[in-house]
C-alpha cells in the first residue's frame, strides 16, 4: 500500500472510531418514520437491561395471553391498538402491548431468560442477529412458507423475511425513498429520467434562482440515502454470505456520482439541511420517505410524487433500500400458535388496508396495495418500493454502516477520491466481516 492509500485508510478509521464513540448511525426509514424507534442500523447501546420501562396496555380478556413488545406510539399507535383490540374481543384472546424502548437489543436478554414476550414488532434488518442468536423463531412450521409468502406479499416485502431459506416474519408495511417535487416550483415533465438530465437541470435551476436548489436529499455521509445510486449502477452492498461490490468498476462510477452531486448541492446537507430546504421552497426536488409526508401536507405544500431516476452509468432505475416492519415470533413464546394466527391476522389485506387508510402506511399485502391505489401518495411509494432492494437482513449488515457512511463523506467532502474511497471502505467492510464470522 503506497503511503497516500495508507494515510486515507487511517483517516477513514479515525472517522469510524470517533463515529462508534458518538454513538451515531445512519438514518434509516425506520428512524425517521417512528422517531421513537432505534435505528436499522447499528448503534451503540449501552447496557440495556431485560425488562420494559414503560406499564403494559391489555385488551381483551380471554384465557389465552399474547405478549407483544413494540415501538409504535402516538396517533400511529392508537389505530394498531383498535386493529388488536378487535381481534381479542372476536377471537376471546388477551393481548397485552407492552411499550419497549430499545426493543430489539432488549429482547436480546430478556428471551433466553424467560422474561421476553410472544411477539416482537420490529424491522426486518434484525432478523439474521435475532435468528442466529435464537431470539426468534422460524415460521415455516407452522404454514407460513416462502411460497405462503410471495401469494401474499409482495416479493420485496417477501424476500426481506427469509433468511438462509427459512420464514422468520410476517411484513407489516414498508418505507423505502422516492423523489418529492414541489408542483409550484416546478413541474411533472421537468422531474428528470435520468441521473445525467438530474444534473443538467440542476445546475441550470440553480444559475437561475440563486440561493435554491434543483434537487437535495440527505446525501453527506449516508450510505442508506445514497443506496439508490449504487443499487441501480449495479452494485451489491452487503451480500448474503458477508460480500461487497463496493470496490467494483460499478462502485467507483456509482461514488463518481456522489462527488457530482456534491457541486450542485450546498456542502453542509444533512437530512435537517436538506428537508429544510424543501419545507421552506428553496427546493424543487426532495428524495424522502413516507415518514415525511405529513409534514410536508402540514405546510400546505402542493406535491408530488416521482420514481427515482435511472443511473446514467446502467441505464437502470435508482434503487433505494426497503426497508420492512414485521412481527416475529419470540424463540420462548408462551402461546406460539395463538401468536402466529394473531401475526397472520394483522398481515391480512382487511388490516394491511386499514392501517395504511388512517396512518398512510405502504401495505406489504399485495390484496391491500390494490384496495388503496386510489390513494396517489400510498400508490407513489408502492411503484418505488416495487423497483427496490430489501434492506439486508444478515448478521453482516452490521458490517456496512460506519465504513460506507464515511465513505459517503470522503467523497462529498473531497478528503478522498472516489476510486481511492471505495478501495478503503471495502477493506474496512471486510475487517469487520471477518469479527462476525
Amino acid at each position: 500500500m503506497n503511503c497516500r492509500a495508507f494515510l486515507l485508510v487511517g483517516l477513514i478509521t479515525l472517522l469510524v472510531l470517533l463515529s462508534a464513540c458518538s454513538a451515531q448511525s445512519g438514518t434509516t426509514p425506520a428512524s425517521q418514520s417512528d422517531p421513537s424507534s432505534a435505528t436499522a442500523s447499528p448503534s451503540a447501546n449501552a447496557g440495556p437491561s431485560a425488562e420494559p420501562t414503560a406499564p403494559p396496555e391489555q385488551v381483551g380478556s380471554g384465557t389465552t395471553k399474547i405478549v407483544i413488545w413494540h415501538r409504535w406510539e402516538g396517533e400511529y399507535y392508537k389505530a394498531i391498538k383498535q386493529i388488536f383490540a378487535d381481534y381479542a374481543i372476536k377471537n376471546n384472546v388477551q393481548i397485552e402491548l407492552l411499550l419497549v424502548p430499545d426493543v430489539a437489543n432488549k429482547a436480546q436478554i430478556a428471551v433466553p431468560s424467560g422474561q421476553g414476550p410472544d411477539i416482537i414488532a420490529w424491522v426486518n434488518d434484525r432478523i439474521g442477529s435475532s435468528a442466529l442468536n435464537e431470539i426468534i423463531q422460524p415460521l415455516d412450521d407452522y404454514g407460513i412458507t416462502p411460497g405462503y409468502l410471495r401469494e401474499q406479499f409482495a416479493p420485496v416485502a417477501a424476500d426481506a423475511m427469509i433468511y438462509r431459506h427459512r420464514v422468520y416474519g410476517i411484513p407489516e408495511s414498508m418505507e423505502a425513498m422516492t423523489f418529492i417535487y414541489n408542483k409550484a416550483l416546478i413541474a411533472a415533465d421537468d422531474v428528470p429520467a435520468s441521473t445525467d438530465d438530474l444534473i443538467a437541470k440542476a445546475k441550470e435551476y440553480n444559475a437561475a434562482h440563486p440561493g435554491t436548489y434543483f434537487f437535495v436529499y440527505n446525501a453527506r455521509g449516508d450510505i442508506y440515502a445514497a443506496a439508490p445510486w449504487f443499487h441501480g449502477a449495479g452494485v451489491a452492498l452487503v451480500t448474503p454470505d458477508g460480500t461487497t461490490e463496493i470496490a467494483s468498476e460499478n462502485g467507483v462510477k456509482a461514488a463518481r456520482l456522489i462527488k457530482a452531486f456534491s457541486e450542485i448541492m450546498p456542502q453542509e446537507l444533512g437530512y435537517d439541511e436538506a428537508n429544510t430546504l424543501f419545507m421552506d421552497q428553496k427546493a424543487a426536488i426532495i428524495m424522502n420517505g413516507p415518514w415525511v409526508i405529513a409534514d410536508y401536507q402540514a405546510k400546505g405544500i402542493d406535491f408530488g410524487l416521482a420514481p427515482i431516476p435511472v443511473v446514467s452509468s446502467s441505464g437502470q432505475p435508482g434503487k433505494p433500500f426497503v426497508g420492512v416492519k414485521l412481527l416475529m415470533l419470540a424463540a420462548n413464546a408462551k402461546n406460539s400458535q395463538a401468536a402466529v394466527e394473531l401475526m397472520k391476522y394483522y398481515g391480512s389485506a382487511d388490516v394491511q388496508m386499514q392501517l395504511a387508510r388512517v396512518n398512510k402506511q405502504v401495505p406489504a399485502n399485495r390484496q391491500a396495495q390494490q384496495q388503496v391505489k386510489d390513494d396517489p401518495i400510498i400508490a407513489g411509494f408502492i411503484a418505488q418500493t416495487a423497483n427496490g432492494v430489501p434492506m439486508p437482513n444478515s448478521e453482516f449488515i452490521n458490517a456496512m454502516w460506519d465504513p460506507f457512511n464515511k465513505m459517503i463523506e470522503v467523497i462529498w467532502t473531497g478528503a478522498a477520491a472516489p476510486e481511492q474511497a471505495v478501495q478503503d471502505a471495502a477493506a474496512l467492510f471486510e475487517e469487520s466481516v471477518a469479527d462476525l464470522k
